[in-house]
C-alpha cells in the first residue's frame, strides 16, 4: 500500500504521518505508520479528555505515551480491532512490540471457558489466538497493519 505522508513524526522523526479530518467535526486525527502512535485535536495536553481517553486504554499503552509540545497534543500507541484480527501493543525486553492476533473459532468445549457477560447459558464462538500472534518491531507499524489487512481480507474472501 503506498501512503502520501502529510507530516513529520514527532516519534521517529520521519515524514510518516498520516493527517485525516473528520467532515462533520473538522476534528483532525493523525497517525505515525512507523510507530503506530497517534493522536488527535481532543488529545491536548492537559484536557479534561486525556483522563477520559487513559480510562479506556491499557495502563501500559498509557505509560508509553508520547508528549508532543510542539504539536500541544498527546500521542499514544494504538489498537485496531477488525473482522478477523487485532493489532495492539505489548512490552518485550522493555521495548514496544506490536502484536497481530487473528480471531479462531472454538469448539462446544472450549466456548465453555468464555462465557458472555449478563447472559446465562451464552459462550463466545470464538476468540483472539494470543498464543500465535506475531510480532512486529517498534516501529515496524505499517508491516504489522499490512498483516491485519492480509487476515481481514482473508476473512471477507471466505464469506
Amino acid at each position: 500500500m503506498n501512503l502520501n505522508y502529510d507530516e513529520i513524526s514527532p516519534i521517529t522523526g520521519n515524514k510518516c504521518v498520516l493527517i485525516e479530518a473528520d467532515e462533520n467535526t473538522n476534528i483532525e486525527s493523525r497517525i505515525c505508520m512507523e510507530s503506530g502512535y497517534t493522536t488527535n485535536d481532543y488529545l491536548k495536553i492537559n484536557s479534561d479528555h486525556i483522563t477520559k481517553f487513559e480510562s479506556t486504554i491499557t495502563e501500559y499503552m498509557s505509560e508509553m505515551k508520547h508528549v508532543d509540545i510542539e504539536l500541544g497534543c498527546i500521542w499514544y500507541p494504538t489498537f485496531i480491532n477488525l473482522p478477523g484480527g487485532m493489532i495492539y501493543c505489548e512490552p518485550k525486553d522493555n521495548e514496544l512490540v506490536w502484536k497481530i492476533a487473528s480471531v479462531i473459532d472454538m469448539n462446544e468445549e472450549e466456548q465453555l471457558k468464555y462465557p458472555i457477560p449478563n447472559k446465562p447459558g451464552e459462550y463466545f464462538p470464538s476468540r483472539l489466538d494470543v498464543d500465535n500472534a506475531k510480532t512486529y518491531g517498534k516501529y515496524n507499524f505499517k508491516a504489522a497493519l499490512d498483516e491485519l489487512y492480509s487476515i481481514v481480507l482473508e476473512v471477507n474472501n471466505e464469506d
